[in-house]
């Protein structure tokens, strides 16, 4: 009787840590797809935005796939950290499911944080992909839009600032931030970075 109880216990435990496992990494829903070369082989790779719809933030993944001469893909990048919840702290953060384009061998990525409309885009370089330039723009909630450029690759950022409607500029200021080495998409977060 007592092997019996064991043996019962011991497989109890293995079947809820394995559903703990399991729930642990929930992205089965697929919110957004692209396709194309993003490693100048060409041969059309795969990105994937996924949510985890169990969680109650909501969390968001990057995956990035290479598609290899034999037909199969093989996942190259798997980030949660470039976008933040659609729930952090439980509450909606209004931010919305950025988009992901492929272009000239770049992935870009275009979010909403708050006010702010950010695009973010990263080449693939020496086996990783690297952040290459950051764009915002910003509205006061008034009468001017502020537009930023942040070249990373020559650290060249260009702020202007228009009366909204209006191409006059009525201030520009450009100044060098040389940033080394340059940031991951592994280890970037698009959402609450310093150098947006």
């Amino acid at each position: 009787m007592k092997k019996i109880l064991l043996l019962f216990f011991v497989l109890t435990q293995i079947s809820i840590y394995a559903q703990v496992q399991k729930i642990k990494d929930n992205f089965n829903v697929v919110i957004r797809t692209e396709e194309g070369d993003l490693n100048n082989d060409g041969l059309a790779d795969k990105v994937f935005v996924k949510m985890d719809t169990i969680d109650k933030t909501q969390p968001l993944k990057l995956e990035i796939y290479f598609l290899e001469k034999n037909g199969k893909y093989k996942l190259k990048v798997a980030t949660k950290k470039l976008m933040e919840a659609q729930y952090p702290n439980r509450k909606y953060g209004g931010n919305q499911i950025p988009d992901v384009t492929i272009e000239d061998g770049s992935l870009s990525l275009y979010s909403e944080i708050g006010n702010n409309h950010f695009s973010h885009i990263f080449k693939f370089k020496n086996g990783y992909f690297e952040l290459q330039k950051i764009s915002n723009v910003v509205w006061d909630g008034q009468n001017l839009t502020t537009e930023t450029d942040f070249n990373l690759v020559t650290g060249q950022r260009t702020e202007i600032t228009k009366a909204l409607g209006s191409e006059k500029i009525i201030k520009k200021t450009s100044k060098k931030n040389q940033v080394k080495p340059l940031p991951k998409i592994d280890n970037f977060s698009a959402f609450d970075s310093k150098l947006n």
